[in-house]
């Protein structure tokens, strides 16, 4: 026996709920854990790319003509 898809409409509440439900502490732990992955990189690459503009100002110093 095969459902009709014209038997519930499409703005109905039970189309909604049976597309997919994804709970609630599923959203706001995957946020927690994207939110250390951001903070962890950008503790990671903010020293590395300070770093680079020091070397990038002292090999230019080191290499003009006083």
């Amino acid at each position: 026996m095969a459902i009709d898809p014209e038997v519930i409409s499409a703005s109905s509440k039970k189309v909604s709920r049976a597309v997919g439900y994804l709970p609630r502490w599923a959203i706001y732990s995957s946020a927690g854990v994207g939110v250390f992955v951001l903070v962890g990189l950008i503790k990671t690459f903010l020293p590395l790319i300070g770093m680079a503009f020091l070397l990038a100002f002292i090999w230019s110093k080191s290499t003009t003509n006083c």
